[in-house]
Parts: C-alpha cells; structure tokens; sequence
C-alpha cells in the first residue's frame, strides 16, 4: 500500500467521524421523566392545599347575619300578673304569642289570651284573639334588654259573676266587644327558653276594661 492510498483512507474514516459527531449534536433531546421523590412531593404539596382550603371557615354573609339578629319567630307562652285599670286590683292572665309574619319593616304576632280576676262579690274572665304588629326599625333582639313596641287590635268576650249579697245566687253578665292597643315595655331572657317581660297596654277606647300594666314570664 502507498502512501497515497494510506492518506486517503485516514480522511474517509475522518469524514466519517465528524458526520456521526454533528448529526448526535443536532438531534433534539428526549424529555426526562420525573424522578419518583419529585411527583411525590408535589402530590403531596396539592393534598395539603385542597385539605386548607375545605376547613377554612366559611364567612357568614353580612345579610344573612342581619336577618337572623332580627327575627326571633319561636312561639311562646305567657303566663303573667296584670295590674288593670278600674274596679279589679289584679288580673291572673294566660296566653299564647306566635309570630305569624316578618317583612322588612314589621313583624306580624297573633295573641291568645285568656284572664281572671276576682275582688270582692263579683269575678270576672275574658277571652281575647288580637293581632299585633311590631315595627322592625324599634325591635333589637341583640340587647339584653330589649325594648318593645307594638300596635295592634283585638276581639274580646268578657263574662261577669255577681253574687248577689243576701241570696245564695248568682247574677252574670257577657259581652263582646274590639279594642285597638297600644304596647309598650322591656324583655329580657333567663335562659334560650325562658324569659321575663314587662309591659303596660293602652286601649282605644279607653271606657272598655282590662287596660293594665302586666308582669310575664314567657316559655319559648
């Protein structure tokens, strides 16, 4: 062999190398997978946002808050003390208050009451159904000590026994009458079920009994 022919095949073989060395260095690299501790961190990490997120605490809307500060709608019992206006020192009186309504301006309660008082040879029971309404913008539940103030108007059967003095008899008399009132007072509550409330109630007209200012403890 020459050493022309032994020159030539040192340049093929040369050629050949550069060739397989460029083509290496253009091709694009192939993407590397994840090494397992990486995916699992980031697993991890997501979990752990998702759990935050689910027990953060979830505000309460200003409005929802609102209305349920101002309606209290649990029905009640009453069972109270009145001192009234006119011929009785004092009524015992039973009833039953249930809120019917509340817009936004007004809650709407209907009143079931029934009374009894004695003093002397006469005694006397009423019954009464009336419904008052209680101006929002005056109500606030959120105090300890609320006040109260309510408009209303009622339906009443009052009945009368007189004894007769001398007599082993009785007398009666019964009517039915409406009267508008006016309600004013505080309450306030001994425990979630039990509360305590002062009141005195104005009667139009004024001439018809049972006007009076009432002592009740209330069970919701």
């Amino acid at each position: 062999m020459t050493s022309r022919t032994a020159a030539l095949r040192f340049l093929l073989l040369a050629a050949c190398l550069v060739a397989g060395a460029v083509g290496d260095s253009s091709a694009a690299p192939l993407p590397m997978a994840p090494a397992d501790s990486a995916a699992l961190a980031a697993a991890i990490a997501a979990s752990d946002s998702a759990v935050a997120a689910a027990s953060a605490p979830v505000a309460e809307s200003p409005s929802a808050a609102s209305t349920s500060a101002v309606v209290d709608n649990r029905d009640r019992v009453e069972l109270g003390v009145a001192m009234p206006e006119g011929y009785f020192d004092w009524l015992g009186t039973l009833g039953y208050r249930r809120n019917v309504l509340t817009d936004a301006r007004f809650q709407h309660w209907l009143q079931i009451e029934t009374m009894f008082g004695k003093k002397e040879y006469l005694s006397e029971g009423a019954a009464s159904v009336a419904w008052y309404v209680r101006p929002l913008a005056l109500w606030r539940p959120e105090w300890r000590i609320r006040p109260v103030v309510e408009g209303g108007i009622g339906g009443y059967i009052v009945v009368q026994f007189a004894d007769i003095v001398g007599f082993e008899d009785w007398s009666s008399h019964a009517r039915a009458f409406v009267k508008g009132h006016a309600v004013a007072g505080l309450e306030t509550n001994l425990s979630d079920r039990l509360g305590l409330a002062i009141r005195g109630r104005f009667t139009i007209p004024a001439s018809r009994p049972l006007d009076y200012a009432q002592l009740v403890l209330f069970l919701r």
